[in-house]
Protein backbone atom coordinates (compact mmCIF):
# COMPACT_ATOMS: atom_id res chain seq x y z
CA UNK A 1 0.00 0.00 0.00
CA UNK A 2 1.40 3.31 -1.25
CA UNK A 3 1.15 6.61 0.94
CA UNK A 4 -0.69 8.30 -1.55
CA UNK A 5 -3.76 6.33 -1.34
CA UNK A 6 -3.50 6.88 2.40
CA UNK A 7 -3.52 10.81 2.32
CA UNK A 8 -6.20 10.65 -0.18
CA UNK A 9 -7.64 8.23 1.75
CA UNK A 10 -7.29 9.02 5.50
CA UNK A 11 -7.73 6.40 6.59
CA UNK A 12 -5.14 3.82 8.42
CA UNK A 13 -4.45 0.30 6.89
CA UNK A 14 -5.97 -2.22 8.91
CA UNK A 15 -5.07 -5.64 9.38
CA UNK A 16 -6.30 -8.97 10.31
CA UNK A 17 -6.10 -10.91 13.20
CA UNK A 18 -4.31 -13.92 12.23
CA UNK A 19 -1.33 -11.27 11.18
CA UNK A 20 -1.48 -9.65 14.12
CA UNK A 21 -1.36 -13.13 16.19
CA UNK A 22 1.31 -14.02 14.48
CA UNK A 23 3.13 -10.47 15.07
CA UNK A 24 2.38 -11.29 18.92
CA UNK A 25 3.58 -14.81 18.66
CA UNK A 26 6.29 -13.40 16.81
CA UNK A 27 6.96 -11.31 19.46
CA UNK A 28 6.91 -13.65 22.44
CA UNK A 29 8.85 -15.85 20.28
CA UNK A 30 11.67 -13.23 20.37
CA UNK A 31 11.54 -12.53 24.05
CA UNK A 32 11.74 -16.20 24.77
CA UNK A 33 14.62 -16.80 22.81
CA UNK A 34 16.12 -13.52 24.49
CA UNK A 35 15.62 -15.12 28.16
CA UNK A 36 16.86 -18.75 26.25
CA UNK A 37 20.24 -17.10 25.02
CA UNK A 38 20.66 -15.41 28.20
CA UNK A 39 20.40 -18.67 30.44
CA UNK A 40 22.83 -20.47 27.87
CA UNK A 41 25.12 -17.96 28.76
CA UNK A 42 24.73 -18.02 32.65
CA UNK A 43 25.20 -21.76 32.13
CA UNK A 44 28.32 -21.46 29.36
CA UNK A 45 29.99 -18.81 31.85
CA UNK A 46 29.34 -21.56 34.88
CA UNK A 47 30.84 -24.51 32.82
CA UNK A 48 33.81 -22.62 32.30
CA UNK A 49 33.98 -21.61 36.09
CA UNK A 50 33.64 -25.29 36.64
CA UNK A 51 36.23 -26.23 34.31
CA UNK A 52 38.92 -23.62 35.69
CA UNK A 53 38.35 -25.35 39.31
CA UNK A 54 38.58 -28.74 38.00
CA UNK A 55 41.84 -28.33 35.79
CA UNK A 56 43.25 -26.65 39.57
CA UNK A 57 41.80 -29.91 41.28
CA UNK A 58 43.37 -32.49 39.04
CA UNK A 59 46.92 -30.19 39.13
CA UNK A 60 49.15 -33.53 39.87
CA UNK A 61 52.70 -32.92 42.17
CA UNK A 62 55.58 -34.31 40.91
CA UNK A 63 56.52 -37.87 42.30
CA UNK A 64 58.94 -37.84 44.87
CA UNK A 65 62.16 -35.92 44.30
CA UNK A 66 65.75 -36.90 45.38
CA UNK A 67 69.05 -34.88 45.98
CA UNK A 68 72.03 -35.64 43.96
CA UNK A 69 74.87 -33.52 44.83
CA UNK A 70 78.32 -33.15 41.82
CA UNK A 71 81.79 -32.18 42.96
CA UNK A 72 81.19 -28.85 43.25
CA UNK A 73 78.31 -29.48 46.11
CA UNK A 74 75.66 -27.89 43.73
CA UNK A 75 72.34 -29.65 44.33
CA UNK A 76 70.35 -31.64 40.98
CA UNK A 77 66.67 -33.10 41.63
CA UNK A 78 65.80 -36.23 39.96
CA UNK A 79 62.70 -37.90 40.26
CA UNK A 80 62.12 -41.29 42.06
CA UNK A 81 61.60 -43.52 39.56
CA UNK A 82 65.32 -42.95 38.59
CA UNK A 83 66.80 -42.97 42.00
CA UNK A 84 66.46 -45.25 44.36
CA UNK A 85 66.87 -45.85 48.18
CA UNK A 86 69.49 -47.26 49.16
CA UNK A 87 70.03 -47.82 53.59
CA UNK A 88 72.23 -45.08 55.34
CA UNK A 89 75.75 -45.01 54.33
CA UNK A 90 77.96 -44.15 56.89
CA UNK A 91 80.38 -41.68 54.82
CA UNK A 92 79.51 -38.73 53.09
CA UNK A 93 81.80 -38.09 49.50
CA UNK A 94 81.88 -34.24 51.17
CA UNK A 95 83.09 -35.18 54.23
CA UNK A 96 86.14 -36.71 55.78
CA UNK A 97 85.74 -40.36 57.17
CA UNK A 98 83.60 -39.98 60.84
CA UNK A 99 84.33 -43.57 61.92
CA UNK A 100 87.60 -43.47 63.75
CA UNK A 101 87.90 -47.29 64.84
CA UNK A 102 88.63 -47.89 61.08
CA UNK A 103 91.93 -45.62 61.31
CA UNK A 104 93.59 -48.00 63.51
CA UNK A 105 95.65 -50.68 61.81
CA UNK A 106 94.35 -53.75 63.25
CA UNK A 107 90.59 -54.51 63.95
CA UNK A 108 87.92 -57.31 64.96
CA UNK A 109 84.58 -57.61 63.18
CA UNK A 110 82.33 -59.19 65.29
CA UNK A 111 78.67 -60.43 63.99
CA UNK A 112 75.66 -60.14 66.14
CA UNK A 113 75.12 -63.60 65.72
CA UNK A 114 78.01 -63.89 68.09
CA UNK A 115 81.07 -64.93 65.75
CA UNK A 116 84.08 -62.76 65.02
CA UNK A 117 84.87 -62.93 61.09
CA UNK A 118 88.10 -64.73 61.01
CA UNK A 119 90.29 -66.04 57.30
CA UNK A 120 92.15 -69.41 57.52
CA UNK A 121 94.66 -70.18 55.68
CA UNK A 122 93.38 -72.00 52.91
CA UNK A 123 90.76 -69.29 51.94
CA UNK A 124 88.09 -70.16 54.06
CA UNK A 125 86.31 -67.64 55.74
CA UNK A 126 83.60 -67.83 58.70
CA UNK A 127 82.86 -67.13 62.13
CA UNK A 128 85.09 -67.82 64.83
CA UNK A 129 84.01 -68.09 68.36
CA UNK A 130 87.24 -67.99 70.81
CA UNK A 131 88.41 -64.13 71.43
CA UNK A 132 92.41 -64.92 71.33
CA UNK A 133 91.78 -66.41 67.52
CA UNK A 134 94.95 -64.85 65.15
CA UNK A 135 92.87 -65.57 62.74
CA UNK A 136 89.88 -62.86 63.50
CA UNK A 137 92.42 -60.31 63.34
CA UNK A 138 91.65 -57.66 60.63
CA UNK A 139 93.45 -54.82 58.77
CA UNK A 140 91.19 -52.44 56.59
CA UNK A 141 92.29 -51.05 54.14
CA UNK A 142 90.54 -47.76 52.47
CA UNK A 143 90.13 -47.61 48.80
CA UNK A 144 88.27 -44.42 48.56
CA UNK A 145 85.01 -42.76 50.49
CA UNK A 146 83.19 -45.59 51.61
CA UNK A 147 85.02 -48.51 50.20
CA UNK A 148 87.13 -50.42 52.05
CA UNK A 149 89.56 -53.83 51.78
CA UNK A 150 89.51 -56.23 54.43
CA UNK A 151 92.67 -57.99 54.98
CA UNK A 152 93.56 -61.04 56.86
CA UNK A 153 96.84 -60.18 58.90
CA UNK A 154 97.51 -63.63 59.50
CA UNK A 155 96.79 -65.14 56.48
CA UNK A 156 97.67 -62.23 53.96
CA UNK A 157 94.36 -62.87 52.43
CA UNK A 158 91.79 -60.52 50.88
CA UNK A 159 87.84 -60.88 51.52
CA UNK A 160 86.00 -61.69 48.59
CA UNK A 161 82.91 -63.22 47.10
CA UNK A 162 83.19 -65.42 44.00
CA UNK A 163 80.42 -65.67 41.26
CA UNK A 164 78.25 -68.16 42.86
CA UNK A 165 78.55 -66.05 45.66
CA UNK A 166 80.40 -67.43 48.48
CA UNK A 167 83.12 -65.88 50.59
CA UNK A 168 86.80 -66.51 50.53
CA UNK A 169 90.40 -65.11 50.86
CA UNK A 170 91.57 -63.65 47.53
CA UNK A 171 95.56 -63.36 47.08
CA UNK A 172 95.12 -60.42 44.70
CA UNK A 173 94.50 -57.66 46.55
CA UNK A 174 93.80 -55.83 42.62
CA UNK A 175 91.02 -57.92 41.95
CA UNK A 176 87.33 -55.29 42.08
CA UNK A 177 85.81 -58.39 43.60
CA UNK A 178 87.90 -57.45 47.13
CA UNK A 179 86.57 -53.98 47.13
CA UNK A 180 83.48 -53.54 49.91
CA UNK A 181 81.01 -50.84 50.61
CA UNK A 182 80.77 -49.65 53.95
CA UNK A 183 76.92 -48.94 55.32
CA UNK A 184 75.45 -47.82 58.95
CA UNK A 185 73.05 -49.70 60.27
CA UNK A 186 72.54 -47.82 64.01
CA UNK A 187 75.45 -48.81 65.78
CA UNK A 188 76.61 -51.44 63.44
CA UNK A 189 78.34 -51.78 60.22
CA UNK A 190 77.61 -53.79 57.24
CA UNK A 191 79.48 -54.87 53.84
CA UNK A 192 78.57 -54.85 50.53
CA UNK A 193 80.30 -55.93 47.36
CA UNK A 194 81.06 -53.56 45.60
CA UNK A 195 81.46 -55.84 42.23
CA UNK A 196 78.11 -57.63 43.03
CA UNK A 197 76.23 -54.41 44.43
CA UNK A 198 73.19 -54.77 41.91
CA UNK A 199 72.70 -58.48 43.29
CA UNK A 200 72.33 -57.19 46.58
CA UNK A 201 75.32 -59.36 48.19
CA UNK A 202 76.54 -58.68 52.18
CA UNK A 203 78.72 -59.90 54.11
CA UNK A 204 77.52 -62.33 56.41
CA UNK A 205 77.80 -64.99 58.86
CA UNK A 206 75.17 -67.66 60.11
CA UNK A 207 73.85 -69.06 63.50
CA UNK A 208 76.33 -71.76 63.24
CA UNK A 209 79.57 -69.45 62.54
CA UNK A 210 78.97 -70.21 58.68
CA UNK A 211 79.43 -67.64 55.92
CA UNK A 212 76.21 -67.23 54.45
CA UNK A 213 76.07 -66.90 51.09
CA UNK A 214 75.58 -63.34 49.17
CA UNK A 215 72.78 -64.88 47.36
CA UNK A 216 70.74 -65.27 50.35
CA UNK A 217 71.57 -62.09 52.53
CA UNK A 218 69.38 -58.88 52.75
CA UNK A 219 69.25 -55.92 54.16
CA UNK A 220 68.11 -55.55 58.31
CA UNK A 221 69.27 -58.86 58.66
CA UNK A 222 71.51 -59.49 61.85
CA UNK A 223 73.71 -62.34 60.09
CA UNK A 224 75.59 -58.64 58.40
CA UNK A 225 75.22 -56.47 60.78
CA UNK A 226 79.12 -56.21 62.58
CA UNK A 227 80.83 -54.26 65.24
CA UNK A 228 84.50 -53.07 64.51
CA UNK A 229 86.52 -53.44 67.76
CA UNK A 230 89.70 -51.66 67.71
CA UNK A 231 93.07 -53.86 68.77
CA UNK A 232 95.45 -52.15 70.38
Amino acid sequence: MSLRWIHENLEAPTCDEECSDIDDSCSDDSYDSDLSIGEEKELANEKEMNGDRRKKRDTKRHSTTAVKFDENGSSHYITSELAKRPPCVIWDPRKPAQNPVYGSLVIKLFCRTGYHLGVTESGRVGGLSATNEPHALLHIIPVSFGVIRVQSIKTSLYLAFNKKGRLYGEPNANKDSTEWEQWNVGSYDAFRSRKYANYGWWLGIKKNGRAKPGPRTRWGQKSIQFLAIRQE
